[in-house]
């Protein structure tokens, strides 16, 4: 039988080209709305899953298929409870796109403490003598909070303590002392992280024990001259406080890839702040890391079709 691929977005002809060296076939369906998907899901052996929704009910009708390979690294939007009762190995590419975050970070950070935004917008406008009005901050001797120190965690930290001279503190449960000491510090708590530090960064994933991780509470910890990052997943931030912790100058500013509702509304009051930096969850969008999410994600795919157990299995199903 044909072994068919599902591809509901785009993604580097690299993959695409890998698997049909492999004797796969691909499979694009017109879009990948839920009804789109419960219709095309019956007749594919695996699916290279970007942002679109697997549900219990798009899962439920998946006859044949064998794996979904995420194009990236959260899982987020995969019923993986379901994936597991129906026998579907799930993998991500935990290692293709750290890269590229942990450069956008670093242009988040050196953009919002230079003001780069309003004063390109100034000079435009005619105004150069913003430079003597609009001065910025350096980052060398400042203190940068990494909350999850996982793979991107820990490429940011090294980045920034080798190449920026900041001061790294780290929160994360699940490492200790010895996994950081290297570059950085490990807090006890996020409270300290939060109370000490000049940025914030956040990488973690969003499960419901991460659910507004950040709220009122957290900004008010915060120094008012801190920003905070988020290029993991909008539901970590309880982004109705941040909008009011950066109305009522709790903190200095934010740079925000990642919303709680994507796409998010034109009328979301982020847009309106002069303190906030956006972007429409590019973390992982560039040439190198999209090439490589989609060879990674494809050799997950080839190893299932080969019979063999795949890299990245993010939990343990085995039929």
């Amino acid at each position: 039988m044909e072994f068919r691929v599902l591809v509901p977005q785009k993604i580097a002809q690299e993959g695409i080209r890998l698997l049909e060296e492999n004797g796969a076939s691909m499979v694009v369906p017109p879009s990948y709305d839920e009804a789109t998907l419960v219709n095309y899901v019956r007749d594919v052996d695996a699916i290279i899953a970007r942002t679109e929704i697997y549900s219990h009910r798009v899962l439920e009708n998946a006859n044949r298929l064998k794996i979904i390979a995420r194009h990236g690294i959260g899982v987020d939007n995969i019923d993986v409870k379901a994936a597991t009762k129906y026998g579907i190995k799930v993998t991500n590419t935990p290692s293709a796109n750290i890269n590229a975050v942990a450069e956008l970070v670093l242009t988040f950070m050196l953009a919002s403490t230079r003001h780069l935004l309003p004063i390109d917008d100034a000079v435009r406008h005619g105004n150069f003598d913003i430079r003597n009005r609009l001065f910025g901050y350096e980052l060398n001797g400042k203190t940068l909070g990494i909350i999850g120190f996982g793979n991107i965690g820990r490429l940011i930290a090294e980045k920034c303590r080798l190449g920026l001279g900041m001061n790294i503190v780290v929160f994360d449960p699940y490492v200790t002392a010895e996994d950081v000491e290297l570059y950085a510090k490990l807090t006890e708590s996020l409270e300290d992280l939060l109370r000490i530090s000049d940025v914030v960064t956040l990488h973690v994933p969003y499960v419901s024990t991460t659910h507004h991780l950040l709220h009122k509470g957290s900004f008010q910890m915060m120094k008012k001259d801190a920003i905070l990052i988020n290029a993991a997943r909008g539901g970590v931030v309880d982004e109705k406080a941040l909008v009011e912790a950066l109305m009522n100058g709790e903190i200095r500013g934010a740079c925000v890839d990642v919303f709680e509702e994507e796409p998010p509304r034109a009328e979301n009051p982020l847009f309106k702040l002069e303190n906030v930096i956006v972007t429409p969850h590019l973390g992982a969008q560039t040439h190198e890391a999209f090439k490589k999410m989609a060879i990674d994600a494809a050799n997950e795919i080839i190893s299932v079709k080969n019979g063999e157990v795949p890299e990245h299995l993010i939990h343990p199903v085995t039929t």
